[in-house]
């Protein structure tokens, strides 16, 4: 971790020095793919360490008492530049009865992040993206993603769940195959379920 992130780091900082030097149009546009492409080796990096953490069994949590509608509320507001641009509607329906849960606020801040952005991600423009948080019967809180994108097959579910196989439907973005099974496998660490339906169109 250390190895990678430093010299990562020195790239941001000298990217970032670069950009407040005084620089072209046309050197503007390359330092934002310099950036991008740090941010995005930087987002692997973390993933990979965090699935790493939780198979070894060493991922350290810090369980209180956190607000989901806040912290849904809060997710939504940073995916929505992203839908904005990829023309994806994203709505939001909380239930004014969910009580406080025990949980790890950044691992849950993260499971609502990779859903929303794997969500945007399979939907085509003009399609929505909704998320809920809901109250059962039993007195559990429920948090739903639900969008109108391509949908999956039984079997394209199971390949989504293990770590690094890509599906092929994912609008032409890249990704590196661990959004789903590190969001399960967070989920699951916070003492929660996982679960997905789908069905092709």
């Amino acid at each position: 971790s250390h190895e990678i992130r430093t010299p990562l780091n020195a790239i941001t900082g000298m990217a970032y020095l670069i950009r407040h030097a005084g620089i072209s149009a046309e050197q503007a546009r390359r330092l934002d793919t310099l950036e991008a492409a740090s941010r995005h080796l930087l987002q692997v990096i973390n993933a990979i360490l965090d699935l790493s953490k939780i198979e070894a069994g060493r991922l350290e949590l810090s369980f209180g008492s956190v607000d989901l509608n806040a912290i849904v509320s809060s997710c939504l507001g940073i995916m929505q530049p992203q839908s904005n641009r990829d023309r994806v509607i994203m709505r939001l329906q909380l239930s004014a009865k969910l009580p406080p849960v025990v949980a790890d606020e950044r691992s849950v801040r993260q499971i609502i992040l990779n859903l929303l952005s794997n969500a945007s991600k399979f939907t085509e423009p003009g399609g929505q993206v909704i998320i809920s948080t809901a109250l059962t019967d039993q007195g559990e809180a429920v948090i739903r993603v639900r969008d109108t994108g391509v949908g999956m097959t039984e079997v394209e579910i199971q390949a989504a769940m293990e770590p690094f196989r890509q599906l092929s439907n994912a609008r032409g973005r890249g990704g590196t195959g661990l959004g789903l099974p590190l969001t399960k496998a967070l989920v699951e660490a916070n003492r929660a379920v996982f679960s997905i339906k789908s069905k092709t169109r």
